[in-house]
Parts: C-alpha cells; structure tokens; sequence
C-alpha cells in the first residue's frame, strides 16, 4: 500500500496529499537490469551504466522509490556534476512525487553541497571570522595577472604575492592548482604533485608554477585581498571541496553529525568525480555504507579537472569489497550500428575488464555512417553542410535535430561561414561565436584601423585596441584607461572628428602623447605591412598581440578542452586568404557577425559545440568533424619518448572520440580535412580501430573533396562599396 507524506504545518488540515507512488509503480518499464539497481537498498553499489542505458531514469526512481517506502527526503543526498544536471534532476523528481513530497532532499553538485556544509559549519565554529567570499573567475583573473606581471607594474602591493615577474600562462597556471587540489595535493607539496600530473613540464615550468601556487595561496588571505573593494578571506572552487572534506575528515563531531544526517548517499556520473569528490562521498556514506554509483568509465573525458577513473571508479571493490557491481548495458538511444561502432572503438581502452561495459543494442538497424575525407576544413564545411541541407529538404528533421561536434573552438570557425553561407539558422551551445570571440575582434580591429580609423567602425576599433600594449612599448604608461578613452570622446565630438583624430590633435599629458604616438606607429607599421589581409593582421601580430593575449588571458580558452587563442587567430588568418583587399574580409566579417546574430534568435537551428560541452546530449544526426590526427586527438593532449607516440596519452581523446559517436541516434558521419592551416594531417588514428568502418575509410581515401570554392574579393567589394566608410 503506497506511504502518502506527512503534511506540514503549512498544509491546512482539510488539504489532502495524492498517495505516492509505490514500488511497483516506479518500476514499471524497467528492464531487469535496471529493477536490479532501482531495488538496490542497503550497501555499496556501482551501476556502471552505458551511453543511453537510461541511467538517471534509474537513479531517480531509485530515490523516488527510498521516499515512497518512508524515508525521509532530508535524509537523502544527490549530487550529480552540473547545476543545469542538479535542476533537471529536482524537477523530474517533482514529476514523480510532487514537490511538496520532495521537500528537503539535497540535490546539487559536490561544489553546492561543500558551500552549504562551510556556511553552516564555518559560522558555527569561527562566527564573524568564519566568513568567506567566492574567489571567482573574475577575482581569479585579476590576481593571476597581478602575481605573473613584472614587480614595477604594481609596485604598490607587497611582493610576495604580486608581481613576480613569471612567464606563464595564467590559465595554464590556474588550471595546474586546481588539478592538484582535486588528485588531493596542497602547495606545500606543489613541485610534487605538478611534476606527477604534467610530466612533460620542465623543471623551471614546474618551479613557476609551484610560485605561482604559493602567492595565489596568499592572495586570498583577507590581508593581501588588495585587489578588492571590500577586503575578504576567498575560497576559490576549488577550496570548497577541500575545505568541506577536511571538515569532514579532521572534525569527529561534525563528520558524525553528517553521517548521521543522510541514510543515502547517491552520486551520478561518478566517472568525472576527481579523487576529492570520490573521497567525499566515501566519508559521508561511511557509517552506513548505503553509497549508490552510476557511471561509466568509457565516458570519463575530464582529466585536466583531475578526474581520474582508475582512481575512483576502478577503485570501487577495493574500497567496498562486500559492494555490488550491476550492469546497465543496455543502449536505448542509438540504431545497432552505431552501438556496434562505439564498442569496436572503446574496446581498444586501457579498462580493468571487471569495469568494461560493452553496450547491447535495443534498436536493430540503421543508416549507414558517412565517412568523408576533405582537402580542407573549408572543404570540409562545405560538404557537411550540403549533407545536412539534403537531409534537412527530405522534410525528416527539423534543424535542432543536427548537432555538429569538434575538439576545440577554433575548429568552428569555417562550419559557422558555411551555415551562414547556406541561409541554415545555428547556435553555439557552451561557446562563443568565432568572430566574436575576443583575440578575433582584436586583430579585426587593428585591420578595420589599417584600412579606415576615421569611420564609426573605426571609432570602435580604436576604442577596443587603444590600451593593448604593443612589443615595443608595454610599460604601464600605455595602459592609459577607460577614462581616458571618454577623455578622447568628448573631445571627438566637440571638434566632430572621428576618435582617431582626437587622438591625433588633442592636447594630453606627456606620457599619454608618448603612448598615443606610440598606438599611432603600430597602427601605421599595420598598414604599411603590405595590402593584402594576410600580411596586415601577420603584422599587428607580431607588433606583441600573442604575448599580450597570453599574459592577459593565457593561450588556453576553455579550461583544458584544448581550444587555444592562439589557434584562433590562426584559424582568422586562415579565413582571410581568400580576400586579398582588408576591405572585402571586413565587409564579410561584419555580414557574417550580422547574420549570425539573426540565426542566434531561432528556436529552431543546428547545434555546433565541442565534444566536451556535448557530454549528456543526444540527437538523431550528428557530424563529427575534424576526425584527425593532431585535431582528435589532439596535438595538445599527445606525448612521445623518443620520438614514439606514447599509447596511454591516447586514452582519453579515445574516450572523447566515443562520447562524440554515442551522441547520435541515428545517423552519424565522421570528416575529417588533409590539410589544416597548412599543415598536413592524416585521418585520425581511431579509425583503424573500428573495423566495421574499414570499407567507408578505404572509399574516403580514395576520393577526396577538392579545396572548397569560395568567393573571393569580387563578391563583397561592392557591398563594402555600399556600407563602407
């Protein structure tokens, strides 16, 4: 007979509760692999659960099921690796209980519940003391650049922390302490633990960022918290893992009144748990062991967060020798041959076979995979788009049914021209659009003032460029500020003359006349480079824009997914080939940017993201591109000893490769280019380990795509004609 909730003093008597589900109930449609694990109740035990297995389906009837059988929702903890995942999950449960059921329940990320855990504790036992702010992304940034920069840049603050005169990309840096403090490491030991996770760092590499560490450390003491309005003692993200489990670990009457608190503990995708987390979760469920894990190690595809799977996952029965293992391997997603392929590639990782989960088709059938080989991306693009045009005039699929999947950012630049080209409405999911991503409009900018600084657009661009430090003169003194730039516009539009000749005319200080005359030569030196658009954006990058980028905002763009910066502004130059006149690419740009932002308002448009922001998702097409050696994998993620390929460094770009294959539903395609900012590829290694794709790789090798046929000058010098000036 189902439990019905017992009602709050906020429900009036005469309200009465819709009975919850029972057992029964939430189980149906339930294979007997999953009843097995919805039925699991008391113990340790992993459900290795396979791509499309329906394994949240399960984890949440399973938490449905605790609370329909009388257990109280507070005395539950989920914790899952995204918010956007938490919020889903709290509103599937809302769907089968009710929310009023389901009240009190901790659903969150390990990040959400350590906060939750510190403000409690932290006031209890410091009080006024006890409080922390968040050491953002924001706060990060400032201080990075203030503890690499040269001492004479901030000669105001103490040194230690800041100003110490490192050569080092601050994400790269940042990225080095955070992957040490989730494997467990603190600073004290941070030669130890950098040399163990980047073994192809040199020792002054190490070393930098060993410094880097310590005076990070120091900066979010209350005391050296300079770079703030309001002084205060920061905990970056990182540290509310640590923290939080040091509580938990250190403190006996806190980690007993937690334990105490929960009766379950259940963790989903628990193969992009890094070694804290995995420890957390074992801390809390240690009192009565009822720790409920889902994953799959074959999509484990974070290790530069730390995330480990032979140190979590295939750890599991060392740590709970009486533990269960249970198998979701069935994949109700994907057509047989998509699952067939999928097993093939992830058959060829390095898994203990105990935590090998091979998938078993629900679907029978299905089209057979395009595999296409292209001289080029721009190639490339052009014929991924004619192929999702076809499909798309066969009136099967909406637009929100294709996903486009690349390694890295960079990579999207010419599918987005060639989207744009095609009239087909798309969105960046997880990213930015390529000509609005910042070092793109930066260069852009410096060309838009080569060929014309006395129009609106160069207004703009002088304004955006104006305080970047050039090779040769980066001293603080041409960081001449945001005020100084209202400074030149008033004085612009008193006289009614563009920016640039304010610049030019006014009366300013002597070290502002030093720096303008200064951003006056670069931009000069920028023209004088040559007329093609090559030679000009060459020259305003080597005038020092690659190591101001750098020192700014580090080469890496997105946190280890392998996107670099400066691959972006080799992939701009790349574009730009085609247009000799600087006036024909920026008219193009500025199409592009335009048309890109009507196709942003479409709730109906193809999906383009890299392979990383795609974990979770799922659609009936998608087109993996860019399926080569030294794009997947990636040159970033390779490592050889004596001049051979080191086999292990290809284990997690293989797991990407297969995230990225178990997306579709239905069909997938696998492209790839021969040539790529004029470097020779060959087809990515992966394909020699999925045989039953053998036939298709033979044909594409055999019959390439020819360099694509784009306009060039002609067909956008009279609509600059028209728009210009």
């Amino acid at each position: 007979m189902p439990i019905t909730a017992v009602a709050s003093s906020k429900t009036s008597p005469e309200k009465v509760r819709t009975p919850l589900p029972d057992a029964e109930a939430l189980a149906e449609g339930l294979n007997s692999h999953q009843r097995e694990a919805f039925l699991h109740t008391q113990g340790a035990a992993l459900a290795l659960a396979g791509a499309g297995s329906g394994k949240t389906t399960v984890l949440l009837r399973r938490v449905a099921r605790l609370i329909s059988e009388g257990v109280a929702p507070a005395r539950i903890l989920v914790t899952t690796f995204t918010r956007r995942a938490a919020d889903e999950m709290s509103d599937r449960l809302h769907v089968l209980l009710g929310e009023e059921a389901t009240e009190g329940i901790w659903i969150g990320t390990f990040h959400g519940h350590s906060l939750r855990i510190l403000k409690k504790e932290f006031a209890d036992l410091y009080g006024k003391e006890g409080k922390f702010e968040i050491a953002d992304e924001s706060w990060q940034k400032r201080v990075s650049r203030a503890i690499l920069a040269k001492a004479d840049k901030y000669i105001k603050l103490p040194s230690p922390p800041f100003g110490q005169n490192l050569r080092l990309d601050p994400k790269m840096c940042l990225l080095g302490v955070s992957a040490s403090k989730n494997t467990g490491y603190a600073c004290d030991m941070a030669e130890t633990s950098l040399a163990r996770l980047y073994p192809d760092w040199e020792v002054p590499t190490v070393e930098g960022v060993a410094k880097f560490w310590r005076c990070y450390e120091m900066a979010k003491q209350k005391e050296f918290d300079l770079m703030s309005r309001v002084p205060a003692r920061r905990l970056d993200f990182d540290d509310l893992l640590l923290e939080a489990f040091y509580l938990l670990r250190d403190n006996n009457a806190i980690r007993r009144r937690y334990q105490e608190s929960f009766d379950y503990i259940l963790v989903d995708e628990t193969q992009d748990t890094s070694q804290i987390q995995w420890e957390f979760a074992r801390v809390l469920a240690e009192k009565h062991g009822n720790l409920f894990l889902v994953g799959d190690v074959g999509q484990s595809i974070y290790g530069f967060r730390g995330c480990d799977p032979k140190l979590t996952v295939m750890s599991f029965q060392k740590a709970f020798p009486q533990g269960d293992i249970i198998r979701l391997p069935a994949n109700y997603r994907s057509h047989e041959l998509i699952v067939t392929v999928a097993n093939e590639l992830i058959a060829h990782a390095d898994l203990d076979d105990r935590y090998r989960l091979p998938m078993e088709a629900t679907r029978t059938g299905g089209p057979e995979p395009a595999l296409t080989q292209h001289f080029d991306g721009e190639a490339e693009a052009q014929f991924v788009v004619e192929r999702i045009r076809e499909r798309l005039n066969e009136g099967r699929h909406p637009f929100k049914d294709f996903a486009v999947l690349y390694r890295t950012n960079a990579y999207s630049r010419c599918f987005e021209d060639a989207l744009i080209g095609a009239g087909i409405p798309y969105q960046i999911t997880g990213g930015t659009g390529f000509y609005n991503r910042r070092e793109v409009k930066d260069l852009l900018s410096y060309l838009q003032l080569s060929v014309d600084p006395h129009c609106a657009a160069g207004d703009e661009a002088a304004k955006r460029v104006l305080n970047i430090a050039s090779k040769r003169f980066g001293k603080t003194s041409r960081g001449l500020g945001r005020g100084f730039i209202t400074q030149v516009e008033e004085q612009a539009a008193k006289k009614k003359c563009s920016f640039y000749e304010a610049l030019r005319t006014g009366a300013f200080k002597t070290a502002q006349d030093v720096a303008i005359r200064d951003f006056r030569r670069q931009i000069q030196e920028i023209h004088d480079a040559g007329d093609t658009t090559v030679a000009r954006l060459t020259a305003a990058r080597f005038t020092g824009y690659d190591e101001y980028i750098i020192n700014e905002e580090g080469d890496s763009e997105d946190e280890g997914e392998g996107s670099s910066r400066l691959e972006n502004l080799d992939e701009l130059i790349a574009a730009c080939a085609r247009f000799n006149a600087p006036e024909a690419m920026l008219t193009f740009v500025a199409g592009q940017i335009r048309k890109a932002q009507q196709s942003a308002r479409s709730l109906d448009a193809i999906n383009l993201m890299t392979i990383h922001k795609a974990k979770g998702l799922e659609w009936p097409c998608v087109f993996i591109v860019g399926f080569a050696m030294n794009l997947l994998p990636h040159h970033r993620s390779l490592r050889y000893e004596d001049g051979n390929l080191l086999p292990d460094s290809l284990e997690e770009e293989r797991r990407l490769a297969y995230v990225a294959i178990t997306r579709a539903r239905e069909f997938f395609s696998l492209s790839w280019p021969q040539y790529h900012n004029g470097k020779a590829l060959g087809p990515s290694p992966f394909l020699d380990e999925m045989p039953t794709l053998a036939p298709l790789v033979e044909a594409a090798r055999q019959t390439p795509t020819g360099p694509a046929t784009t306009a060039g000058d002609e067909e956008y010098t009279e609509e600059w004609e028209e728009n210009g000036d």
